[in-house]
C-alpha cells in the first residue's frame, strides 16, 4: 500500500506542476495579447486547457503501467468470464474516462491499483474544476493568475 500511496503523491504534483504551468502561460499571453482578442483568448485557453488534461491523463497512464506491470501491486481487468489481454491503449483509455470521473465500468482496477484510480478521479475532478474557474474567467474578459486579474 505504501507503494500506491508515493506513486499518488508523485503523479499528483507532477500533474499539478502541468497544469498549474499551462494555466500560468496561457494567462501571461493573455495578459501581453490585450483586452481586444477575446475570442482568440478563449481559444488559447480551451486549447491549451484540453491539451494539459490529456497530457495529465497520460501521466496517470504511466503510472498505472508502472504500477501494474513494473512493481505488480494491481492490474487492470476486464469485467466478465472471459480473459481480455488490457493494452497500453485500454489504460490510457480508462485513465481519461477515470480522469474525467465518467467512470463507465467497462474496465475494472483490482489491488492496490484501485487506490491509485480513486487518487486519478478526485484529483482530475480539482483539475477540470480549476479549469472550469479559469475558463470563466477568461470569458468575462479577466487574465487569471496575474495581480490585475
Amino acid at each position: 500500500m505504501i507503494q500506491a500511496i508515493l506513486l499518488s503523491i508523485l503523479v499528483v504534483a507532477i500533474c499539478t506542476a502541468i497544469h498549474y504551468g499551462t494555466l500560468k502561460t496561457v494567462s501571461d499571453a493573455i495578459a501581453r495579447g490585450g483586452n481586444t482578442k477575446r475570442g482568440r483568448h478563449l481559444a488559447l485557453t480551451v486549447g491549451a486547457v484540453t491539451t494539459a488534461h490529456v497530457i495529465e491523463a497520460l501521466v496517470y497512464t504511466a503510472i498505472f503501467l508502472w504500477a501494474a506491470r513494473g512493481l505488480g501491486i494491481g492490474e487492470l481487468n476486464v469485467p466478465g468470464p472471459e480473459t481480455k489481454d488490457v493494452g497500453i491503449m485500454d489504460y490510457f483509455y480508462f485513465s481519461l474516462v477515470n480522469f474525467t470521473t465518467l467512470g463507465r465500468g467497462d474496465l475494472n482496477p483490482d489491488g492496490h491499483l484501485r487506490f491509485i484510480t480513486g487518487i486519478e478521479a478526485f484529483h482530475g475532478f480539482l483539475m477540470i474544476t480549476a479549469s472550469g474557474s479559469f475558463m470563466l474567467q477568461v470569458m468575462g474578459g479577466k487574465v487569471p493568475l496575474t495581480e490585475s486579474g
